[in-house]
């Protein structure tokens, strides 16, 4: 859910020419001040329970001439998590901490992850970033839907933007909090990433 959720890089493989000439190779930072990181999973049959993530950090590795030789790292805060109030039922000092401590194993794994190994066009703006999850202690890949918002210069700072959604199955990541009463297993994570070149 994070951060995963540190697909960014995605929208390198999406380029078009005229893209790659707007947006020079480069260092890459996060602007955490307009990227989200956005994870629902169901309330049993009743509704769907969202939530995100504070802290986000992450580099991207620009090659505008290759650019699916580019490389993105992102980092998550596990104990960033901001939800809808709720009671918390395990002792914790709210339903945020919950989360973190037993759904994301945030006490042991406070750090959640996410590496890109290949990216892929699958259309004009368009395409797929497949990298390695580590949550709550596990990594597996994850492969991501992408898509291309806007690249260019934004007040004298070339910048690169996406949207990015996957699914993922939460058990397999050693997650089973509250199943037992009808949470679900699978979490969908919307990505809306920003990216300044660094200075």
């Amino acid at each position: 859910m994070t951060k995963f959720l540190a697909a960014a890089v995605s929208t390198i493989a999406l380029s078009s020419a005229a893209f790659a000439q707007d947006v020079p190779s480069g260092e890459y930072k996060l602007d955490p001040t307009h990227t989200t990181v956005v994870w629902s999973v169901a309330h049993g049959p009743f509704s769907m329970y969202r939530g995100s993530f504070e802290t986000i950090e992450g580099t991207l590795t620009y090659n505008s001439r290759r650019p699916a030789r580019s490389e993105l790292t992102v980092s998550i805060d596990a104990n960033s998590v901001d939800s809808p109030e709720a009671v918390s039922h395990a002792g914790n000092a709210n339903f945020q901490e919950d989360i973190a401590k037993n759904a994301l194993g945030a006490d042991a794994n406070p750090q959640i992850t996410f590496t890109t190994t290949s990216l892929k066009k699958t259309g004009e703006g368009e395409g797929t970033v497949t990298g390695d999850l580590t949550l709550n202690g596990v990594t597996k890949p994850v492969t991501m839907e992408v898509q291309l918002r806007g690249a260019g210069d934004f007040m004298g700072s070339p910048r690169i933007g996406f949207t990015g959604e996957t699914t993922i199955d939460r058990t397999e990541f050693g997650s089973d909090a509250w199943t037992q009463f009808g949470v679900g297993k699978d979490v969908t994570i919307t990505v809306e990433a920003e990216f300044a070149q660094a200075q």
